[in-house]
């Protein structure tokens, strides 16, 4: 039951912020291929439910508030937006996904991109970047993160 309510966090936490909830599958005890699947399967489902969710609540918005024409005002923080965007597009969304949140980075990459495949696609590529970069700076320089995570809670474990 213990495991099950571990997994279960684990999932929960990468749906909406994915480094913490790699934190907490190491800190766990996972090993790598649990982790991997974990954590990339928690955000697809955080990114899953961020994409229809900012669909749905868009219909309701435009059915209550129309849409008006107005004039755009541009400020350096747009324009540097907008230049960031003409460059890298959704792939640049998606790799800042995980160091923003999950719903944050999808409802970017959906007003950027209108096929949801293809941002599907590029957010699963991107999580799976971001597990094996973090697995593998942990295998590298041998972080115990259990140790970690059990000096900072001494509470839970």
């Amino acid at each position: 039951m213990e495991l099950i309510l571990k997994i279960i966090t684990v999932i929960f936490l990468s749906s909406f912020k994915f480094l913490f909830g790699i934190g907490l599958a190491m800190g766990s005890g996972f090993n790598q291929i649990e982790i991997l699947i974990f954590c990339v399967g928690g955000g697809m489902l955080g990114v899953i439910f961020s994409l229809y969710a900012w669909e749905a609540s868009l219909k309701i918005y435009h059915k209550y508030f129309p849409r008006k024409p107005k004039p755009v005002k541009f400020s350096r923080f747009k324009r540097k937006l907008v230049t960031f965007i003409k460059k890298y597009e959704v792939w640049g969304i998606a790799i800042l996904t995980p160091i923003i949140t999950i719903p944050v980075g999808t409802v970017l990459a959906a007003s950027i991109e209108h096929d949801k495949w293809r941002i599907k696609f590029i957010m699963f590529c991107s999580l799976c970047f971001w597990t094996l970069a973090i697995l593998g700076i942990k295998l590298l320089l041998k972080i115990d993160f259990l140790r970690i995570i059990e000096s900072a809670f001494p509470l839970f474990y």
